[in-house]
């Protein structure tokens, strides 16, 4: 019994670094969009009326993308949890819907990857060193853990 909970919070604490990677993704994005506390990144780098014409569509796909595989990552961490709260552990489906996420969260990473090498082929050299600035400067900026996991009064506890 006593190891069957050990192995329960070892694997809770593992999800909760899996959410806290997909999560973190989103808020990042989520936090820029316009109604957040930032522009979009694009708008801060004077483009002209035919670079916004390319821009635009782009980003539109983007966050589409974004929205999807969101969506799935979170269907597949709630379903997680349920595995987790299960009176018996099965560890090989908790094993399994882990590996997916897994594969979830690295689709997320290629699709902002192949967004940013796509949206920038429309910038020139000088608005492609300012967005990497800016983007580099709003990575540095936020902080490592998403809202909803900060423990009441914003302070950091270990985990």
């Amino acid at each position: 019994m006593k190891e069957t909970l050990k192995t329960q919070v070892l694997v809770f604490s593992i999800i909760l670094n899996i959410a806290f990677v997909g999560v973190t993704a989103y808020y990042r994005l989520a936090s820029h969009l316009p109604g957040g506390n930032c522009p979009f990144l694009y708008q801060q780098l004077s483009l002209t009326k035919e670079q916004l014409n390319q821009v635009e569509p782009i980003r539109d796909r983007f966050h589409a993308r974004l929205s999807e595989v969101g969506s799935t990552i979170k269907t597949k961490q709630l379903a997680l949890i349920d595995l987790l709260a299960a009176p018996e552990l099965n560890r090989e489906a908790v094993d399994t819907l882990q590996k997916e996420i897994h594969i979830l969260q690295k689709t997320m990473q290629d699709t902002i990857i192949s967004h940013i090498l796509e949206e920038t082929r429309v910038f020139s050299a000088e608005q492609r060193n300012t967005f990497f600035q800016i983007m580099k400067e709003r990575i540095d900026q936020s902080q490592p853990c998403p809202p909803w996991m900060k423990p009441p009064g914003g302070k950091q506890t270990a985990g």
